[in-house]
């Protein structure tokens, strides 16, 4: 998996992401009107934020077949935050509309990256 390359990552409170993690990030920023500049901070930067990461690190996980250490680095998380993120975005899917929201975003990042995984 590629690495994206930022010239001033650090400064702009971000950081390289591989590319289809990047795919997933924007998806969600998208769906959810959340700055990617958030969402990639080393920082929690509020609940919207954090949430929308965490459904960024489960469509990575789910749909582009990371390892559960493959999303870590790619988050800069630790891997206990990340299976924390999983498992509260699974437990979330019990909910039928935030299931089918998941479904979508699902299909458009298989679509976007090619069908991967």
């Amino acid at each position: 998996m590629q690495t994206v390359e930022y010239a001033q990552a650090r400064e702009g409170g971000t950081r390289p992401v591989p590319s289809d993690a990047q795919m997933a990030q924007a998806i969600v920023a998208h769906a959810y009107d959340v700055r990617l500049k958030d969402m990639r901070a080393f920082t929690r930067r509020g609940p919207r934020a954090a949430f929308a990461r965490q459904l960024a690190m489960y469509l990575s996980h789910i749909v582009l077949g990371m390892s559960v250490s493959g999303v870590s680095a790619a988050f800069e998380r630790h891997r206990s935050t990340v299976c924390h993120a999983l498992h509260h975005i699974e437990d979330l899917r019990d909910d039928a509309e935030f299931d089918r929201t998941v479904l979508y975003l699902e299909a458009v990042l298989r679509r976007a990256t090619g069908g991967a995984a």
